[in-house]
């Protein structure tokens, strides 16, 4: 219930890097957003009214800017942010994104590298909950596609590269959430890549409902390149049903490939 919450918090580390374009990041959270229905001119108009009325956590990217300044492209500046999401815990949010900035085909656009991204909810009984990238639906959308045949995105607005394509600029990177536990990535790019466009990339959440149940219980990386896992076991100490998700992920210098599989059953 809600008057059981305390407070929500939005918290990552994130590095900008490389580009010089300034003022590309914004990001933003709603209570009324359908979400995007896989039809790209639907999708389109959804957007545009997000932007419009959506409320931003972050002054137009002014803020993100100011606190992830570019240094160079041999540093790893992480910086920490957190932004306040109680006002907007009674209903649905969804939060979203925004990579805009025109490419002038001289000056690389910002690469940005998001890392330890987590929702934390503190109820007043003093429990805490917290969400990560794996919870979170993440879907990209770009209203503008790159359409250049070298390119992997092909003009397909709903791209995010989770396939690992090594020809792939000006797009939002899920490839990484294999690979480094609740990350993601925007790559930017540089005059020479093949991305023309002026970059207008989105990346939602799925509606969050953050005051009507404790969300999934995450047990952490099972199994990497450096653990063996011969078997497993957890132990459930109360009656219900419950549904348990497997994710597997695998990725080499050809690619990256990811399965789900769930399996439910009920204790009495």
């Amino acid at each position: 219930l809600l008057e059981e919450i305390e407070s929500v918090t939005l918290s990552f580390e994130a590095t900008a890097r490389y580009g010089k374009v300034t003022n590309t990041l914004s990001l933003f959270v709603s209570d009324d957003f359908p979400g995007l229905s896989k039809d790209a001119a639907t999708d389109k108009a959804r957007v545009a009214d997000f932007e419009t009325n959506a409320t931003s956590l972050s002054s137009n990217g002014e803020l993100l800017e100011s606190k992830f300044p570019y240094i160079g492209p041999s540093d790893d500046p992480r910086e920490s942010a957190s932004f306040d999401l109680t006002p907007y815990s009674a209903s649905e949010m969804t939060l979203a994104f925004h990579y805009k900035a025109d490419f002038d085909g001289k000056n690389s656009l910002k690469r940005w590298d998001f890392y330890s991204v987590a929702i934390t909810t503190v109820y007043k009984n003093g429990n805490t909950t917290t969400l990560g990238v794996a919870d979170l639906g993440l879907m990209a959308f770009d209203c503008n596609p790159n359409t250049d045949p070298q390119h992997a995105q092909h003009g397909d607005p709903y791209f995010d590269n989770s396939s690992g394509s090594g020809s792939c600029s000006g797009v939002w990177d899920l490839r990484s959430s294999l690979t480094r536990v609740n990350s993601f990535t925007y790559l930017g790019c540089g005059p020479s890549e093949t991305y023309t466009n002026d970059a207008d990339d989105w990346l939602f959440t799925k509606a969050l409902k953050l005051n009507t149940c404790d969300p999934d219980e995450n047990s952490g990386v099972l199994k990497n390149i450096n653990v063996r896992l011969p078997s497993y076991s957890y132990v459930y100490t109360e009656p219900g049903t419950y549904t348990v998700t497997f994710i597997a992920g695998n990725q080499n210098v050809y690619g990256a490939a990811r399965t789900i599989q769930e399996v439910t059953f009920t204790i009495k």
